[in-house]
């Protein structure tokens, strides 16, 4: 065998391993900053219609962050993108008759494949419905407090407690999100302030995932 069959076939066993070795999903463990430009990334990109870039970053969101499995992140990112591209087609009047209930299913199989890798408890139904509230919400530029309520109930279910413990965490990350994606945004100089308010979010939460309970 020439070298250069050699390289290949260590290319190809590597690319296998990394894809198929086991992991173990850590929602707790994510860098609140690399978290934050990653989200950022993704939100700059889907405002510019750069849905392979948005992707990527989602991937590396799910891989870098969360630890997910290779395979299964890419299914949750493609899921994820799947069901944003559908609520933007109805906003800009494009929308094809089912599309409301094809973004609702594609947010239900992203939290299913997640709850499946996890081995949650989770309602996959409910957090699809949550998210496609507060999605719907920034979309059509609703108030902070109308984007946020629908993440409090996501980050309970995902991370335990009560949606009021996430308040602020939520309110942040809505901010931040909607300084790309709200309604009558530019999506280029408000960048640094939205990584600014998703890195503050994001300490909080990373803050409150990793304090035991009281008494424990």
């Amino acid at each position: 065998m020439r070298p250069i069959s050699k390289v290949l076939l260590l290319i190809v066993a590597a690319f296998l391993v990394y894809l198929l070795l086991p992991r173990t999903p850590n929602l707790k463990g994510f860098d609140p900053v690399e978290l934050a430009k990653l989200e950022v990334s993704a939100w700059k990109a889907e405002k510019a219609n750069k849905g392979t870039d948005a992707l990527i970053a989602r991937f590396r969101i799910y891989t870098s962050q969360f630890h997910f499995a290779p395979v299964t992140a890419f299914r949750m990112a493609q899921s994820e993108a799947a069901a944003l591209e559908g609520l933007k087609r109805e906003k800009d009047g494009n929308m094809n008759p089912g599309d409301e209930n094809r973004a609702l299913s594609a947010f239900t199989e992203k939290y299913a494949l997640m709850k499946g890798q996890m081995k949650a408890d989770f309602d996959a139904d409910a957090l699809a419905r949550e998210e496609m509230g507060w999605q719907m919400a920034l979309r059509d530029g609703g108030p902070v407090s109308e984007v946020a309520a629908p993440i409090t109930h996501v980050l309970a279910a995902l991370y335990g407690g009560l949606p009021e413990d996430f308040v602020d965490v939520a309110t942040s990350l809505a901010n931040s999100q909607a300084e790309i994606l709200g309604e009558n945004r530019s999506g280029v100089d408000s960048a640094q302030g939205a990584e600014e308010a998703a890195r503050e979010g994001y300490k909080l939460l990373k803050e409150i995932a990793t304090t035991p309970p009281a008494g424990a």
